[in-house]
């Protein structure tokens, strides 16, 4: 709520892929993790130079975001995920080695509710929905269609085959790897259809519950305080950003007239 207040200070058109759609997952996670409040703008600089197209830049971003997780095993006695880690694995990993699974859970929480938070606001401000009118139900509805249409992470699903098989036409070998599409079983299938956006079976997402949880509330602060929000351009004209590797598209911008 607070983040969304102090965006909607001027007035006037904002971008909230400039800063909200990284700071507001952050502030969650990091707070759950237990790293200090006094470094979540050090965890959005690294998180907004990840997409740098500068290799040396985007490293030194990982880095400095591994610096932020390492800062949550501070004294002993502090609460949160990254103490809970270490007294659990005492002797068994250093805080070094600790520090890079928290990374890992800072990263994945962020990078992936950051790009469905673009497209969950992108509809929803989109005068075709009317946020204003919509109850717990609908917001679910929402929340669950625009995952499956644009899952965060679709190319992270692997499978192997465990004898000879012939998909597509083509025969594989038993231990095959195959790469689940997630995206197009998600459409393919829809409604009626299986939801990979979080996984599957062994490999279906810890923070799943969080990120549809965050989803939704951020949805519902928004129809209660800025029920005049809309989309400043229409939502055909929204541009998206193909960030490769495991994961999907973002959108580059997302300007919204919070006060209409």
């Amino acid at each position: 709520r607070l983040l969304l207040d102090d965006l909607a200070v001027d007035g006037g058109t904002v971008d909230i892929m400039a800063d909200f759609t990284t700071r507001y997952p952050l502030t969650v996670v990091l707070e759950l993790v237990g790293v200090p409040s006094d470094s979540l703008d050090d965890a959005v600089t690294a998180c907004h130079g990840m997409f740098s197209e500068d290799p040396p830049e985007r490293g030194r971003s990982f880095g400095q975001l591994k610096s932020v997780a390492v800062s949550a095993l501070g004294p002993r006695g502090h609460t949160g995920i990254a103490t809970g880690l270490r007294d659990r694995l005492d002797g068994e990993l250093t805080d070094d080695q600790i520090g890079y699974l928290l990374f890992g859970l800072i990263f994945a929480g962020q990078l992936t509710t950051d790009a469905a938070l673009g497209f969950l606001l992108g509809y929803a401000l989109d005068d075709a929905f009317d946020l204003a009118s919509a109850d717990a139900a609908r917001i679910e509805t929402l929340v669950q269609d625009v995952l499956r249409e644009h899952p965060p992470a679709p190319f992270t699903l692997w499978r192997f085959t465990t004898t000879e098989v012939k998909l597509a036409g083509t025969r594989l070998p038993a231990r095959s790897p195959i790469l689940v599409d997630i995206r197009g079983i998600n459409t393919a299938g829809h409604l009626d259809g299986p939801d990979l956006s979080f996984g599957a079976g062994p490999h279906y997402c810890v923070g799943a519950h969080l990120a549809r949880l965050e989803l939704r509330i951020v949805l519902e602060v928004l129809r209660d305080r800025f029920p005049n929000a809309r989309l400043a351009v229409p939502l055909r004209d929204l541009r998206q950003v193909d960030l490769g590797g495991t994961s999907g598209s973002r959108l580059i911008a997302l300007p919204v007239a919070l006060r209409g």
